[in-house]
């Protein structure tokens, strides 16, 4: 019934647009979509992005980087970018693989394991990444190389729809009209790691055209850990003074290894030890995605996309016998001691969403009405297989079994969603925003060897959020350095559902493996996140922007995986109680003569705001109100800049430090924290010609040995409970060619 209505009234704003049609005029040929222009200071503030506001109406600390940003600094992946240079980003190598790491933003994680406590949303031009079974990102399938900006909104912001607890980032690709000409590059160097690109853009009339695609191998810095990245990007489109229609499509077939952490013992004698191998992910993604908007007039227009994503995952995860604490337990039971268990995931989404956008004036005040829908649904297929094994001498799982099915179970996932939002300028100096949204999400379980596994679970809320910016010397047409202070608070709710695989696993007397196995459990309740942030931000000149921001975000029947008691794998999913991320950012940066430079400073408080009990692989864990959240830094600082000492030759570096951090499984706060660390990076690139560039880059440089995040766990080939750390990748470097022509 909420459809219909939103129905009714996109249609009749659709009928104010055609009486206003003679506003518009061909001669005026105004860009249909701001984002694919450089250089232009706009922020989508919904996923389709296809309109936004200018960024001092944005009551929030929106982080915006084009593709500019992202090359200069020769990141390996997006993942690296961010850590190396975004306010309050962390990250965890849980995997140890450059393609899969866990990321952190103000507390809240984005990873692609299960198990993860998920609270950020990822959108690739308008369409939720988050896979359907278990709302994890797989970062390895989004193409850098297509990128042509990026947001990186703060705060459970209602318009990105579910699983926006602490932030949502919003990834926009290339097109021929923004960049047209050829380029391509090569780089090599340590590890083995190959790396070939390529991209070709171009516009004629009112069509264009964009393709990319890249090859990248790795053998990795430690045992049992190549990985290969295959990725092509195509995108073709028409567009003329009212209409901007894009057909992408995005392929990747990636084999991506890990060996994970290790425990403490093990890493002292050697840092690039393992626990157990293999560990083995392989991606498959076929993604087709039709966008488009349509200008009726000067001040109206209408913006959608529909599209099919399908990605399927197989996996292979050499474990240790659940049913032993130790290498002497299984030997005196007469057991195996090792485990291999196989995976299929595949997982199709679809879906259609709009927006229509009004700026036309209130009473000659300005303002900008969006209102939109949306339906997107998934369904997932999961098997599992598994296997008795032995090790050898590396660790290295050989099975002695044949596999045996243990795990066959269908999940359907329909999510709804509609909302409003108003931008109003009250003064010229001052805005208000306002929004509504309504989200509902359906979750169907289907066991396909039994019924122990069938569920219908429903889940909806409507979420509000309410924000205003000053600029308070413009009130007294002050002019000068300052004129562009800017004073904004806000304060938004956002609403997750728990996934299929949280709740196939809730039950404490019937633990998974995960993702091994499933039992029929118990319904979750939703979590629900409740935001209020405020900041001021401004600049002197071009050379020293700033920003500052202070904010506080507490999460209602935050959902968790706990171990069980005295397990090493198992587990199961509990809603805790409350938790809370609090803290403030400040940023530095500018642009003077061949200079640029950044330094960014976070500080976040992650703690839990309820009594619990949990558990670890050790036994029960006793948490109190205040304990801090496992593997978050409490604080981060980004220092960087690039200098052209010479015409053409440009050099640069960055530093990242992070602070020490509580283990996972080590809640209540008893354990020696993982260490602080700080690495350091250099890049240099020289420009030989109009057309030929080299170029070379080294990460951490000075070879330091820190770990990025630790957990508690049992040393199945000891006995010993122990910590066991993420290392973090020694020194590095590579070196290469890249070509251009316009």
């Amino acid at each position: 019934m909420k459809f219909r209505n939103t129905a009714f009234l996109l249609a009749g704003l659709a009928n104010l647009a055609q009486a206003d049609n003679n506003n518009l005029t061909k001669d005026a040929n105004p860009p249909v979509n701001a984002f694919e222009l450089p250089e232009v200071e706009v922020v989508g503030i919904t996923p389709l992005g296809a309109t936004g506001i200018s960024r001092e109406k944005v009551s929030g600390n929106v982080q915006s980087v084009e593709d500019e940003d992202i090359q200069r600094h020769e990141p390996l992946n997006i993942t690296d970018f961010m850590r190396r240079n975004l306010e309050s980003v962390t990250a965890n190598d849980d995997q140890n693989n450059p393609f899969q790491p866990n990321i952190s933003y103000r507390g809240y994680f984005a990873s692609p394991l299960l198990g993860t406590p998920i609270g950020l949303s990822v959108y690739q031009d308008g369409v939720r990444v988050n896979e359907p079974f278990g709302d994890t990102v797989n970062w390895d399938l989004i193409p850098q190389i297509a990128i042509a900006n990026m947001d990186l909104v703060p705060g459970s912001n209602p318009l990105f729809g579910l699983n926006t607890l602490g932030g949502a980032i919003s990834v926009r690709t290339k097109s021929g009209f923004s960049h047209p000409g050829f380029r391509a590059e090569a780089y090599g160097g340590s590890f083995g790691r190959k790396n070939y690109q390529a991209e070709y853009g171009g516009h004629k009339g009112e069509f264009d055209w964009f393709f990319a695609g890249n090859v990248i191998e790795d053998n990795g810095w430690r045992p049992f850990s190549p990985s290969s990245v295959y990725q092509a990007f195509g995108k073709v489109g028409w567009e003329n003074d009212r209409t901007d229609l894009d057909l992408s499509f995005n392929y990747a077939q990636n084999t991506l290894n890990g060996v994970g952490p290790t425990p403490d013992s093990f890493y002292t004698a050697n840092h690039d030890s393992i626990y157990t191998a293999r560990d083995i992910t392989q991606n498959t993604l076929y993604f087709f995605n039709l966008k488009g908007s349509h200008k009726f007039t000067e001040t109206l227009s209408l913006a959608g996309n529909s599209y099919y994503r399908g990605n399927t995952i197989n996996s292979l995860n050499s474990n240790t016998n659940e049913h032993c604490e130790s290498l002497e337990d299984c030997a005196a039971e007469g057991l195996n001691p090792a485990a291999n268990v196989t995976g299929r995931n595949v997982q199709d989404g679809s879906g259609v969403n709009l927006q229509l956008t009004s700026t036309h004036p209130i009473l000659d005040f300005e303002n900008q009405f969006t209102v939109g829908a949306g339906y997107n649904g998934g369904n997932t297929h999961f098997s599992q297989f598994a296997q008795e094994g032995i090790f050898d001498y590396q660790r290295l799982v050989v099975g002695v079994e044949p596999f045996m099915l243990r795990t066959d179970v269908n999940a359907e996932n329909s999510y709804y969603n509609a909302f409003l939002t108003d931008t109003f300028s009250v003064l010229p100096w001052m805005q208000i925003n306002s929004s509504v949204s309504w989200n509902r999400a359906d979750v169907k379980l289907i066991d396909r060897i039994g019924t122990a596994l069938n569920g219908d679970h429903n889940f909806e809320r409507w979420n509000p959020s309410a924000g205003f910016t000053i600029q308070p010397l413009q009130a007294f047409d002050i002019k000068g350095p300052m004129e562009e202070l800017t004073f904004y608070g806000s304060y938004n709710e956002g609403f997750r559902a728990p996934t299929p695989i949280e709740l196939a696993c809730a039950d404490p007397d019937a633990p998974c493996s995960l993702p091994n196995s499933f039992v029929a459990d118990p319904s979750l309740k939703p979590v629900v996140a409740q935001t209020f942030e405020t900041g001021l931000r401004g600049k002197f000149s071009e050379a020293l922007r700033w920003n500052f921001a202070l904010y506080h975000s507490e999460l209602s029947n935050d959902i968790l995986f706990i171990n069980s008691e005295g397990s090493n794998q198992t587990g199961y999913f509990q809603n805790v109680g409350k938790t809370l991320r609090q803290g403030g950012e400040l940023g530095l940066g500018g642009r003077w003569e061949q200079l640029n430079w950044f330094l960014n400073y976070s500080f976040v408080d992650a703690t839990y705001q309820t009594d619990t009990v949990l558990h670890n692989a050790l036994g029960p864990v006793y948490v109190q109100s205040g304990n801090y959240l496992p593997g978050i830094p409490q604080q981060s600082v980004k220092l960087g800049a690039e200098y052209e000492i010479l015409k053409g030759w440009f050099f640069g570096g960055d530093m990242q430090y992070a602070s020490s951090q509580w283990s996972r499984g080590d809640d209540s706060n008893q354990w020696a924290k993982v260490r602080e660390y700080a690495i350091v990076n250099l890049n240099t690139r020289y420009k030989v010609s109009k057309n030929v560039e080299i170029f070379a880059m080294g990460r951490n440089i000075f070879d330091s040995s820190y770990q990025t995040f630790g957990v508690i766990n049992r040393n199945f080939f000891t006995g010993q409970g122990e910590r066991f750390v993420g290392p973090g990748t020694p020194a590095s470097g590579w070196a290469g060619v890249r070509i251009s022509f316009d």
